[in-house]
C-alpha cells in the first residue's frame, strides 16, 4: 500500500466540479497502476477552515506521512498546490506533477515581454517537481517506479541561484 497525498484544487467550483474529485482519481490510479493506494486527503470537512494554523498543520502532517505526493496542475490551480510542493520538498516526498500538455504550466506557447516561447515548460513546476506526467496514465506508470524517483529537496533553491548566478555572470 502506498500512502499518497494529492493535491490540487479543492473548491467544488474548479475544472473538476466537485470538492471529492480525489476518491475518483484514486480510484482509477489504482486500476491503471495495479496498486494500492492510501489517499492521505486534505479535504476535511471537519476542519475549521478558519483556522490558518491548524488547515496548514494539518496538510503538512498528511504530507510528511505520505510516500508520494501527486499534484495535479489544473490550469485553475490556487496557490495552496504550489505551497505543498515545497512542503513535499522539505519532508523529501517525491512529487509527481499531473501537468497535461497544452496546458498552462506544460507545453502551451506563452507571451513572455512580447516574445512568443513555443512548448513552455513552467520552471516551478519542472523544478520542483520529480516527474512531470501529461496523463494519468503516466502518473500510474510513475506509481509503478516510485521506488526509483530520488525525491529532490529545498537544495533545489540554492543551486538554482548557483545556476543562475554561473549562467547569467551575476553577483
Amino acid at each position: 500500500m502506498i500512502k499518497v497525498y494529492v493535491a490540487g484544487k479543492i473548491s467544488k467550483e474548479s475544472a473538476f466540479g466537485t470538492h471529492y474529485w480525489r476518491d475518483d482519481f484514486c480510484t482509477r490510479l489504482e486500476k491503471l497502476s495495479g496498486l494500492t493506494l492510501d489517499m492521505q486527503s486534505p479535504v476535511d470537512a471537519t476542519v475549521d477552515q478558519n483556522d490558518a494554523e491548524l488547515v496548514f498543520g494539518r496538510d503538512s502532517f498528511l504530507i510528511s506521512k505520505s510516500d508520494v505526493m501527486i499534484v495535479y496542475l489544473s490550469d485553475d490551480i490556487s496557490v495552496g498546490g504550489s505551497q505543498e510542493i515545497l512542503i513535499a520538498k522539505y519532508f523529501k516526498v517525491p512529487v509527481i506533477g499531473l501537468a497535461k500538455h497544452g496546458g498552462k504550466f506544460n507545453g502551451s506557447d506563452k507571451e513572455y515581454f512580447g516574445t512568443i516561447v513555443k512548448n513552455y515548460k513552467d520552471p516551478f513546476v519542472f523544478t520542483t517537481c520529480d516527474v512531470v506526467c501529461e496523463s494519468i496514465e503516466a502518473v500510474a506508470e510513475a506509481l509503478k517506479d516510485i521506488a526509483t524517483i530520488t525525491p529532490k529537496s529545498l537544495d533545489i533553491i540554492p543551486k538554482s541561484i548557483d545556476y543562475y548566478i554561473a549562467t547569467q555572470k551575476a553577483a
